[in-house]
């Protein structure tokens, strides 16, 4: 298992981009410092390296995204490896939401199959290791409030506004 990352700043904060044999594994937005992002990346993942090349298509991607281009990315390949069975399935219908569009945790759930309420939907989202690329600030509460966000109401709704969509709460 080859592990490479790449660590920016971002219009909307730090952003260290990780893949394992090529493929993305996780994306988390901090508001760390970068000498503390690499640090906890090294904790994790030893021996992993720093490859700005492995990602240089993602962030040019990101920055259009964050300047409010629409950018779908589905053609991005990822994987999702410390994920349980019921979360990779929500995390992959999730990514299917187009940009500039909501769905809600109970829509969610029924597109599963699953007669459940919307919560365990919520926290199955709540462990999305790649946010953005696995939209899930467009899972929304089924009254159109906001809901939550595991990294903050503030950046979902500003991911929100990004993609032209606006919400109360």
């Amino acid at each position: 298992m080859i592990v490479k990352y790449a660590i920016y700043s971002s219009a909307l904060s730090n952003i260290a981009l990780l893949a394992m044999d090529g493929k993305l594994f996780e994306m988390k937005l901090s508001e760390e410092n970068e000498i503390s992002i690499k640090k906890d990346i090294l904790k994790r993942f030893p021996g992993a390296s720093n490859d700005e090349n492995e990602f240089k298509r993602l962030r040019i991607l990101l920055e259009r995204y964050f300047a409010g281009d629409r950018v779908d990315f589905f053609d991005i390949e990822l994987i999702l490896p410390f994920s349980t069975s019921f979360t990779k399935a929500v995390l992959l219908q999730v990514r299917k939401i187009p940009y500039g569009e909501t769905r809600s945790y109970s829509w969610i759930a029924e597109n599963l199959g699953y007669k459940t309420t919307a919560r365990p939907i919520g926290q199955a989202l709540k462990k999305n290791p790649i946010p953005i690329i696995i939209p899930c600030h467009r899972v929304i509460e089924k009254s159109g409030k906001i809901g939550g966000f595991s990294i903050g109401t503030h950046i979902k709704k500003r991911l929100l506004e990004i993609e032209g969509i606006n919400l109360i709460g």
